[in-house]
């Protein structure tokens, strides 16, 4: 059997769409997949086995990116495509059966995957490879708990403060020896934000890895013990790798996007999602400044995350 399956250019979207992948490579243990999808989302699927083609897809002018996605798929059979960007692609290629999601306003993203396809989509997943996790093992001990920090993301009005995460830190070191921190990111945040959410905080008591690889990110998430950062693809992928969390959200939509995994807590601005719609958001500056650092570390005893 062979799926194609239209992806999101998103990683967040394309991390809560795997559950979907995760069904039907259970139901089908012999599919191919074919993944049409961006640059920055593809490493997601590079250790998953069920992989025969990742067709990588930048968008261009005028949408002539679609012209190449339907040179790559054209001439083919399919026997399902599912598509997640709601696309036409499906109506001019050879297929058996087709899934085409629409995004919807009101509901979690994962619920409603499971409500249009009518399984339970909730069973998201990351593959890591032996070489990503042996690396882990070198790198982190049985004797601390590690807490992966997120200061970053890919708009400026839902980022919190690198002042404020540094604070948080400094105040989980305090009453708790035995956590670490592993800072998670890309290379141009590194620039951004590593001297100043390590600032005052000993060395020995952080991990970069900044610059990592997706896939190596998640083989350090599914050992530790709790994710904490911005709304973002590395939020869903905390869902993915069975890691509890705590997402901080203001003009993004928490009851769409808010972590899926059991247990995990959503920290919002004084403000609602409604509020942040009904205004002009200036993209220079960031909206998250009703978040204290007290509230988040009020959450963290609360649920006994340091325990």
């Amino acid at each position: 059997m062979k799926i194609l399956v239209i992806s999101s250019n998103l990683i967040g979207d394309t991390i809560l769409s795997t559950g979907v992948i995760n069904y039907f490579s259970n139901k089908y243990p012999e599919t191919k997949f074919t993944f049409v999808i961006g640059p920055s989302a593809k490493s997601i699927f590079k250790n998953f086995k069920s992989v025969e083609n990742i067709i990588t897809v930048s968008k261009k002018k005028y949408n002539m990116h679609w012209l190449d996605i339907i040179s790559n798929c054209y001439g083919k059979k399919w026997d399902i495509i599912i598509d997640f960007r709601s696309s036409l692609l499906s109506y001019f290629l050879k297929h058996k059966q087709k899934f085409i999601f629409k995004k919807k306003s009101n509901l979690n993203h994962v619920q409603q995957l499971s409500n249009y396809f009518k399984f339970d989509c909730s069973d998201l997943f990351i593959e890591t490879n032996t070489e990503e996790e042996e690396i882990v093992t070198k790198h982190l001990s049985d004797d601390f708990k590690y807490f992966v920090i997120f200061p970053g993301g890919n708009w400026k009005p839902k980022i919190w403060s690198i002042k404020n995460y540094n604070s948080l830190l400094i105040k989980i070191l305090s009453q708790n020896k035995n956590i670490k921190f592993i800072l998670v990111g890309s290379k141009s945040e590194a620039e951004h934000y590593l001297n100043e959410i390590t600032k005052n905080i000993d060395s020995n008591k952080i991990i970069n890895l900044f610059g990592a690889s997706l896939t190596q990110t998640a083989a350090y998430m599914k050992k530790s013990k709790l994710f904490i950062g911005n709304d973002s693809g590395l939020s869903h992928m905390a869902s993915a790798t069975k890691l509890k969390s705590i997402v901080l959200f203001g003009p993004t939509n928490d009851v769409i996007y808010g972590p899926f995994m059991k247990d995990s807590q959503v920290i919002r601005t004084n403000e609602s999602y409604d509020y942040f719609k009904s205004i002009n958001i200036d993209k220079t500056k960031s909206y998250m400044d009703s978040i204290s650092v007290e509230k988040i570390y009020s959450t963290l005893q609360k649920n006994n995350y340091c325990e």
